[in-house]
C-alpha cells in the first residue's frame, strides 16, 4: 500500500491572503444576520473554506508522476494557492465558477487516490503480495 499522500495544508498555505480575507469578512458583515449575536469563538468562513480545501487536496509533491521536478511542483502549488485566494474572498462564496474550480481539484485528488487503490488491489489479485506492491511504489 502506498504511503498516505501529503495534503496541501501540510506543506503550504497562502496565509497572508487568508488573514486579509478574514479581517475583511469581519468588517463586511455589518447588518448581516450573523452579527445579531457575536459568538465568542467565531470562525471566519474564509479561513474555514481555505482549511477544508487544503485538507482535501493533495500537495503536488505527492504526485511525482504528474509533477516530477521541484519547479513543476512549485508552479502547481502556486496555482492551487490562487484557487484558495479566489475562494476566500467573501463575494466568491456564491460564485459558481470559483466553487466549481475548487470542487474539480478536490475531485481530482480523490480520483488519483481511488485509481492508486484500484491498482494496488489488482496487483494483489494477480497473486502479488505486499512485497510486489512495495516494490512498485518504492523501486
Amino acid at each position: 500500500m502506498s504511503p498516505r499522500p501529503k495534503k496541501l495544508i501540510e506543506v503550504s498555505l497562502p496565509l497572508e491572503a487568508i488573514n486579509e480575507a478574514c479581517v475583511r469578512e469581519k468588517r463586511i458583515n455589518h447588518g448581516h444576520l450573523s452579527n445579531l449575536h457575536l459568538w465568542w469563538a467565531r470562525r471566519p468562513l474564509a479561513a474555514c473554506r481555505a482549511v477544508l480545501f487544503a485538507q482535501l487536496v493533495d500537495d503536488p509533491s505527492s504526485c511525482p508522476d504528474l509533477f516530477p521536478t521541484q519547479e513543476e511542483q512549485d508552479r502547481e502549488r502556486r496555482r492551487l494557492h490562487k484557487i484558495i485566494k479566489d475562494m476566500v474572498i467573501w463575494e466568491s462564496s456564491t460564485d459558481e465558477s470559483v466553487l466549481n474550480e475548487a470542487r474539480w481539484e478536490i475531485a481530482c485528488s480523490i480520483a488519483r487516490r481511488k485509481q492508486e487503490q484500484k491498482e494496488n488491489k489488482s496487483v494483489a489479485a494477480r497473486g502479488g503480495g505486499v512485497g510486489q506492491i512495495v516494490n512498485k511504489h518504492f523501486p
